[in-house]
């Protein structure tokens, strides 16, 4: 069993000038899955242009990277399509048995020089709210082997994830705050000992994570008032029934909220419940 995450951030409702809220997480698959997966996935990009081809949910990311392969054309005919092949990807994955798992965390300021300073905790924070989801879920399913995949860090900086992992699996606690995990130490759960990094360009299993976690902060933005439904609402809904807990407690189980302010955790509570949860 994998968990396939990647990281996203958004400005809050506060007037932070830089992004205050941090998300970390993605996709559980059986390894038994995961080249169906893979391949339903790829027949849809194969589809709309070329099936080993770079997708994410923010599509306008890779121009550079496509640009610089001399494949502007098939860029085009892939961004023109976005909405279409997303769509796609979300209704071919309903016959395979994955779990999504998602943390979200509103930073304590608004101030850019304190949010800039306390980053790396922040991110630290997240991933291990999303790891202790993903270490429950492995409790309850008790496969032989669980890794975590993660999309290669920013800068090249793995440090925050490898001390956060370092004392899950050796301990059973979070870093600094030493939060105990409710699971145990991974070590005794089968996990391998390490997370491994990937490129997100290469890995079609984690450009679906990308796709999802970035409908789920669609999701976040409109239940903090930051946008009004749309196409990434519609998306979570259709793949509702993936969230781990579905359908009676998602908020806690699949989607893990951390902040200091009540009125966020209800807003987002109150609109998962309503949308996402029947």
């Amino acid at each position: 069993m994998r968990w396939y995450a990647d990281n996203s951030e958004l400005n809050g409702v506060r007037g932070s000038t830089i992004p205050d809220i941090l998300m970390f997480g993605g996709i559980v698959v059986n390894q038994n899955d995961e080249a169906s997966l893979r391949q339903v996935i790829e027949n849809v990009k194969a589809k709309y242009g070329h099936s080993r081809a770079p997708v994410k949910w923010n599509f306008k990311d890779l121009r550079a990277l496509y640009k610089k392969q001399g494949l502007d054309t098939l860029y085009e005919s892939l961004l023109k399509t976005s909405k279409a092949w997303r769509s796609e990807i979300d209704r071919e994955s309903l016959a395979f048995d994955y779990r999504i798992v998602v943390s979200v965390i509103e930073g304590h300021s608004v101030v850019k020089k304190t949010l800039t300073g306390c980053k790396p905790n922040l991110v630290r924070y997240a991933f291990s709210n999303g790891l202790m989801r993903f270490a429950l879920h492995v409790q309850d399913e008790r496969p032989n082997y669980a890794q975590v995949i993660l999309d290669w860090p920013d800068r090249g900086d793995s440090k925050p994830f490898d001390l956060e992992y370092r004392a899950a699996y050796n301990e059973g606690k979070t870093g600094e705050r030493h939060v105990v995990y409710h699971a145990g130490p991974l070590n005794a759960l089968g996990f391998d000992d390490c997370a491994a990094y990937v490129n997100m360009h290469h890995s079609t299993l984690l450009q679906f994570a990308d796709i999802v976690l970035g409908a789920n902060r669609e999701v976040i933005e409109c239940a903090i008032g930051k946008k009004s439904s749309g196409f990434g609402v519609d998306f979570c809904k259709e793949i509702r029934a993936k969230y781990r807990g579905y359908p009676a407690s998602i908020v806690g189980r699949g989607i893990s909220l951390a902040s200091g302010r009540h009125d966020f955790r209800k807003e987002i509570r109150d609109f998962v419940d309503r949308e996402l949860s029947i």
